[in-house]
């Protein structure tokens, strides 16, 4: 094999890897509705528990304890399997 041919395969490679790594960390949109735990953390209807991100709306959210609300954010998992999703927007529904 060429160098320029293994140079070609590798930039290729690493490429590809990059735009499935950016999939994997790019998060998934999702509107969830739950009740705000005291502890930070919307748990949903199915017992599905996410952690509510650190941004503008963390504190307006979170002010909302033992109250259902509807959520729209990015969800992502960390390297435990907790799900976190970082809100960009909500409403109160009760």
């Amino acid at each position: 094999m060429t160098k320029a041919k293994s140079t070609s395969i590798c930039i290729l490679l690493t490429f590809l890897m990059a735009a499935f790594a950016g999939n994997i960390l790019a998060g998934e949109k999702m509107t969830i509705v739950g009740v705000v735990t005291e502890d930070g953390l919307i748990v949903d209807q199915k017992g599905v528990i996410y952690e509510i991100g650190e941004n503008d709306k963390f504190e307006a959210v979170t002010e909302n304890t033992d109250v259902k609300v509807e959520v729209k954010g990015t969800v992502q998992e960390d390297d435990g399997g907790s799900k976190i999703i970082m809100i960009d927007s909500f409403k109160v529904l009760e």
